[in-house]
């Protein structure tokens, strides 16, 4: 009889303890109709969902996540001020959680890693300089943009050695089942987006040997990182360090699409004595139609009409994936020492269990049981990642006279499919001047 209530128990203690280690994340949330207002372009209905009530849609770990939501959907609602100081707090606790982490994983030991405060992804960390950097060229603060490229070059730098030393100590406290663990070795070491950002502020100060640079770093960019840069290079890069005197030059950078999302992708993991289930986060791009964009610049005076087409300079999800790939590693390899604790935990229970007396075994055999529950029900990956930066950059330029302009931007699918198009009025372009115009579609 004692017997029978004991097991007749045994799933309630269970699903206590789903309960308890199941934890709620801003992934749980349904994002599909603030998703649907930033593919209309309302940047201003999404930033009023994104700031509900604490606890909503981020929870006191999510910190990082929430600014940089809410950064990059101000900057394209073009608030530069908020974003800046939304972005900037993210990068304050990107870092500070980052060194905090290292002391949480003894809780994400136990439970999973939705438990600790996330320290962002390489790429949302080196990205948040480059909105920065736009964001001062739109308040003007030409210098302020310059120091926003050079910290986006040192990060990366930084973070590509960072991450490898964590690696390496991963793999040693995992020792034998170091071998399942991913190289996490990253192919980004150079940014043609941010190459152009600077070339163009360069040229426009008539700095044009340090543009000259940035324009064979851009080149650089798609020679030596193929895998990165799968499509030519855009073909009025040629014409940016020669514009004739006495004429200016129109830029339009466009973002298209939205960056990769992470799904939960369980594997086989082989521990102690068999087989085990692991959960991990696979980030896997969202599709975009884009492939282009077409710019349509009028002179409002003269009625001349010019045109050039955007092309795509960078691929911010190839590199965000490309990025993720060391911090990945570094998942595996804490998600398989996790597991081995577990499992661990479970055998000693068992091993009491069948060690000692009735009374006593019966006790230690529950407790086996809901060490071998919790060990697979806590199991879950963490999808946390931001959702609104953009998927790809594209890029074009014109040369003209001086005026007022009405320019438009219609995005394209590979048939030649007009998208949505956005038209920016009485904008003057002037010689000398750093003509920028920056369009958006996240479709």
């Amino acid at each position: 009889m004692k017997q029978r209530e004991k097991s007749s128990s045994l799933p309630k203690l269970i699903s206590a303890v789903f309960i308890f280690t199941s934890c709620v994340t801003m992934a749980d949330y349904n994002f599909s109709s603030i998703d649907n207002a930033a593919f209309r372009g309302d940047y201003d209905s999404v930033y009023s969902e994104l700031e509900s009530p604490n606890g909503i849609l981020y929870t006191s770990t999510d910190k990082v996540l929430e600014n940089l939501d809410k950064g990059i959907i101000s900057h394209y609602a073009g608030e530069a001020e908020r974003s800046n100081k939304e972005l900037s707090e993210a990068e304050t606790l990107i870092r500070r959680y980052y060194s905090k982490s290292i002391s949480q994983a003894a809780a994400s030991a136990f439970i999973n890693d939705t438990v600790i405060d996330y320290s962002g992804d390489p790429y949302e960390d080196i990205y948040t300089n480059i909105f920065k950097a736009l964001n001062y060229i739109e308040l003007g603060k030409i210098d302020s943009a310059f120091v926003e490229i050079r910290r986006f070059d040192i990060k990366l730098k930084e973070i590509t050695s960072q991450y490898q030393v964590e690696i390496e100590n991963q793999k040693k406290q995992i020792s034998g089942s170091a071998q399942s663990v991913p190289s996490g070795e990253i192919k980004f070491h150079n940014s043609a987006l941010a190459r152009y950002i600077s070339m163009i502020l360069y040229r426009t100060e008539g700095d044009i040997d340090s543009a000259a640079i940035d324009y064979r770093k851009i080149k650089e960019a798609f020679a030596l990182q193929p895998s990165l840069y799968p499509f030519t290079v855009p073909a009025s890069i040629e014409d940016e360090l020669s514009v004739p005197k006495g004429y200016a030059r129109l830029n339009v950078l466009a973002f298209s699409g939205l960056s990769p999302l992470k799904h939960e992708e369980t594997l086989p993991l082989f521990a102690l004595d068999g087989y085990y289930r692991i959960a991990l986060p696979v980030m896997v791009p969202r599709q975009s139609s884009i492939v282009k964009a077409e710019i349509t610049a009028v002179d409002k005076t003269t009625g001349s009409v010019y045109t050039e087409t955007a092309e795509r300079l960078e691929s911010i999800e190839n590199i965000a994936i490309d990025t993720y790939s060391q911090k990945y590693a570094i998942i595996v390899a804490r998600t398989i020492g996790r597991m081995i604790a577990k499992l661990t935990t479970t055998a000693a229970l068992d091993a009491v269990a069948d060690n000692t007396e009735d009374a006593v075994s019966g006790v230690f055999q529950i407790l086996g049981l809901m060490s071998r529950a919790t060990a697979f029900l806590s199991e879950r990956a963490d999808v946390r990642t931001s959702r609104y930066f953009p998927a790809s950059a594209l890029v074009g330029g014109i040369t003209v006279p001086d005026g007022l302009y009405d320019i438009t931007v219609s995005y394209k699918s590979n048939s030649g499919k007009t998208i949505e198009s956005y038209v920016y009025q009485d904008r003057e372009i002037t010689a000398g001047s750093l003509n920028l115009v920056e369009s958006v579609c996240l479709k």
